[in-house]
């Protein structure tokens, strides 16, 4: 398909974790696999030809993953960096991106993002608030997005609204806002691997 030709898609997973305490990639989910498996499988299943990770240097072991590795070219510009860094990494011109923490998301919650943002971009707006975790940004948001973190400015948030006129909004309807639950405190964790959440 010539959608996915075009399509590359990456699983942010550098994240400090400093809420939880440990590294939310390795949290395991309810199926007995480290979160980062688990999600990795689920970008793959969209049929893009080129996968990267975004991580850490320290996390080594995400090498076994087969995926192509990409590390943030700056330091602490926390997802705005390692979005930057994938987009500039690929050949594609668009990019699928998700989250580690959202263990709840779904092949046909991505696949709705893909077809929201045709040959462009899109973002979820799930109730008042944009989700740039779960997002398709297009190639030509590099230049931005590189100019931005070398004047010091990390706010992803600023960074889709203010350059990202190319990405369309999709509205989540409240019956599936449960996809976006994030996992990003020991709490929240415990909410979700009992099913409490």
């Amino acid at each position: 398909m010539k959608q996915m030709e075009t399509l590359a898609v990456a699983l942010m997973a550098g994240g400090r974790s400093t809420r939880m305490g440990r590294d939310k990639a390795c949290l395991m989910d309810r199926k007995g696999r480290e979160f980062w498996r688990g999600r990795l499988e689920l970008l793959c299943q969209m049929g893009a030809p080129e996968v990267f990770i975004s991580c850490r240097e320290d996390q080594g072991y995400l090498a076994e993953s087969g995926a192509q590795l990409v590390f943030d070219q700056w330091e602490n510009a926390g997802p705005m960096g390692g979005i930057v860094s994938c987009l500039e990494a690929m050949k594609a011109d668009r990019l699928l991106v998700l989250a580690v923490d959202l263990p709840e998301m779904t092949r046909a919650g991505l696949t709705a993002l893909l077809t929201a943002a045709g040959e462009g971009g899109a973002v979820f707006r799930c109730g008042r608030f944009l989700e740039p975790l779960v997002a398709v940004y297009p190639k030509a948001m590099a230049g931005s997005g590189r100019r931005r973190l070398e004047d010091g400015e990390f706010a992803l948030l600023e960074w889709i609204t203010k350059d990202g006129e190319v990405m369309r909004e999709l509205q989540v309807p409240v019956s599936e806002e449960a996809l976006f639950m994030n996992v990003n405190d020991p709490a929240a964790w415990d909410r979700w691997i009992t099913g409490e959440a």
